[in-house]
């Protein structure tokens, strides 16, 4: 492995490793299994209608996952630095994804074939530590967010927000960010002036 390569994924090397401790040979070997890919404003990144066959690794940029229902666009998530960018339930399901994944400015990414990560899940137990956590997390945010969506203001969705990614309101387009708490751009302009 490169310098560069080294270089460009130690964030990645450094989530894996808070999951479970790999070997100087099975990280090399998941090192050769990675490409980096670009991505321009507005690049898809998964495409609904189309299985989802990639897992990908934010190095810098943002991302927002889209479902378009009669013909309404609605922003349900984002991902940044540090976060992994994929559709789960159409690698785990084999359906086509209903959601489109697009960036939100100039975006790196360490991508590998959702296959050959499965593949890798079980060659082993490290691997396997590193999967079931991995797994155990998307369904822990699932579930919050889904309770968010039911019982949560979009007032206290945008508290939470401002908490744990503040970031996103200097990155993200208002008018994203308002879809994606379900209000007006009007009502998030008032909440950010009445929080200044």
């Amino acid at each position: 492995m490169t310098t560069q390569q080294n270089s460009d994924y130690k964030a990645l090397h450094d989530q894996l490793s808070r999951l479970a401790v790999l070997n100087e040979s099975e990280w090399l070997s998941f090192c050769q299994m990675l490409t980096i890919k670009e991505f321009d404003k507005k690049d898809v990144y998964q495409q609904a209608g189309r299985r989802c066959n990639t897992v990908g690794f934010v190095l810098q940029g943002c991302f927002r996952w889209i479902k378009i229902n009669n013909g309404e666009e609605r922003t349900f998530d984002f991902a940044i630095e540090n976060d992994f960018v994929t559709n789960y339930l159409s690698i785990m399901t084999g359906q086509p994804s209903q959601t489109e994944i697009v960036a939100v400015e100039r975006s790196r990414v360490a991508c590998i074939d959702a296959g050959k990560l499965l593949g890798i899940f079980d060659s082993s137990y490290n691997w396997q530590k590193i999967g079931r956590h991995l797994a155990e997390n998307v369904a822990c945010y699932s579930m919050e967010r889904l309770i968010a969506s039911f019982y949560e203001t979009p007032e206290a969705r945008y508290n939470k927000l401002m908490k744990t990614s503040p970031e996103l309101f200097l990155r993200v387009p208002h008018h994203i960010l308002a879809n994606y708490l379900g209000m007006t751009k009007e009502t998030l302009s008032r909440l950010r002036n009445k929080n200044r």
